[in-house]
């Protein structure tokens, strides 16, 4: 077979590798239509069985998406606090509340950015700037900044989702990663009268120059699909505004999506739970037998008919499902579900028997520690964006900070019994102790622990009515009842007594 020309369309080795475990992910977190939509690449047709029991088997399918609801529990941690841009210059704190002229601000879009780099292994951003109408001013000279200030013209991000980025090459210049050619599929939909037409595009970006090819010959359905360049026009950097965030790196433009092995459980639950509810429906219909029947012995089965053989020997009896498969089946997927939520956020594990204080700390410090470090990598690239706006508006690089500091696991009790245990045992000091109360979300982030030990001492004083002390979260509270004393008897209570 002849190789096929390359062209504007044609996709790079890695993404090739990447596109399969791209489309399982998607197909995942798209829920139960996404997934009925991929039909046999997902659920495979058992043999001998017809399109017709195929489709209806589909149609019964539902996937319980723990993919999705993993993935939901690990993004949360880094954005559970708003990004703080205190580090960022008037011009562009300015445009913080909408990065992407789409209304979105730069928590809302960052965090979409963060769960499609988590969910795929890596994802993309560009850094655009709006082409001025005019490449002159109103008095005939070359425009300026200026003239772009004063029009609103500024940097916006624009998240490429990997599944685009048909071709990226670099190259190393002075030991750093350069992109020096990039192409991304774009689909434009335009009005024509009173019908949408969608148009399919490919841009190319090498540094300093774009161009803009569209899709032709999409009507011919035995051609070759081709495309025609419709524009070109160069920009004012010399590097390529694109920024890819990796939540695992293994090469250039490839990695592991952490939710992969998630992933690929998953689909073996979305199966299994197919069979069991086909099993399911097949067992609550026993089926109709007969021995000694005649060919010439017509029947209708229904609560108003009566069937009849004219063999003597002849009977008919119903064949139903023992229900061991069943049984089976249930144990299947409840031992897939214990599988996968293994997989997830730590809220979501379950461990059987009895299990070592040690081996729960060890444990839960790896995974944070993962989705730390991926986390202060995505701030990074979020950082990066920044920096290549400013390259656009030749002003100074701004930064943003990112929480990545999540504790061990902000919804495990066990870690906060933990923590008063120590305390109580005076193996933690004041000061430690109430840190980790507002590092696992149990004080505010606010908390201020001078002006805490103030007020305790206020209360103290009222309440005593004695200089103050110092209370100790892990001392017992001061007994202040009254106490009976030992010398007085019974008889000597006066009328306050009784």
């Amino acid at each position: 077979m002849p190789k096929k020309e390359a062209g504007p369309e044609t996709t790079s080795a890695a993404y090739e590798a990447m596109l399969p475990e791209w489309s399982i992910v998607s197909s995942l977190l798209g829920g139960t239509i996404s997934m009925r939509d991929a039909g046999t690449s997902l659920l495979p047709s058992h043999e001998n069985e017809s399109d017709g029991a195929y489709q209806e088997r589909l149609s019964r399918s539902v996937l319980l998406n723990l993919t999705s609801l993993t993935l939901d529990s690990w993004v949360g941690r880094p954005f559970r606090d708003p990004l703080k841009d205190s580090e960022l210059p008037d011009d562009q704190r300015s445009w913080f509340g909408d990065v992407d002229k789409q209304g979105n601000g730069l928590d809302v879009w960052a965090r979409n950015w963060f769960s499609d780099g988590l969910a795929k292994g890596l994802t993309h951003a560009l850094v655009d700037f709006p082409r001025p109408r005019d490449t002159q001013s109103e008095e005939g000279r070359p425009r300026t900044l200026a003239d772009d200030n004063q029009e609103g013209l500024r940097p916006y991000f624009v998240h490429v989702r990997p599944e685009n980025v048909l071709f990226a090459h670099a190259e190393m210049i002075d030991g750093v990663e350069v992109l020096t050619h990039v192409r991304i599929a774009q689909t434009i939909v335009e009005r024509d009268k009173y019908e949408e037409v969608v148009i399919n595009q490919i841009k190319i970006f090498e540094p300093g120059h774009v161009e803009i090819w569209q899709e032709k010959n999409k009507n011919r359905s035995n051609a070759r699909t081709e495309y025609t360049l419709v524009d070109a026009y160069d920009y004012d950097l010399d590097f390529i505004p694109m920024v890819t965030f990796y939540a695992y790196r293994t090469g250039f433009m490839t990695a592991k999506s952490p939710l992969l092995d998630l992933a690929y459980l998953n689909v073996a639950h979305w199966q299994s739970d197919s069979d069991q509810t086909n099993i399911l429906t097949v067992s609550r219909f026993p089926m109709l037998a007969g021995s000694g029947i005649g060919e010439e012995d017509h029947m209708t089965v229904g609560p108003n008919t009566m069937l009849k053989t004219s063999d003597p020997q002849g009977r008919y009896y119903y064949v139903e499902h023992t229900g061991k498969a069943i049984a089976a089946g249930d144990q299947h997927l409840a031992s897939l579900e214990d599988r996968m939520k293994g997989y997830g956020a730590e809220f979501l594990k379950k461990r059987p028997g009895r299990e070592t204080a040690t081996a729960r700390a060890l444990d839960s410090a790896e995974s944070s520690s993962a989705l730390q470090s991926t986390t202060i990598a995505f701030g990074d690239a979020v950082n990066e964006l920044y920096r290549m706006a400013a390259a656009w508006q030749n002003s100074e690089p701004g930064t943003v900070e990112i929480n990545n500091d999540f504790g061990a696991d902000e919804t495990d009790s066990r870690a906060l019994d933990a923590i008063r245990d120590a305390r109580a045992g005076r193996d933690l000091s004041r000061e430690v102790f109430l840190h980790e109360l507002v590092r696992h979300n149990v004080l505010s982030d606010d908390f201020d622990a001078a002006q805490n030990q103030s007020d305790l001492e206020a209360e103290a004083t009222a309440i005593l009515g004695s200089p103050a002390f110092n209370i100790d979260p892990g001392a017992p509270e001061p007994d202040t009842k009254r106490k009976p004393d030992p010398e007085k008897k019974p008889d000597d209570e006066g009328p306050d007594d009784k």
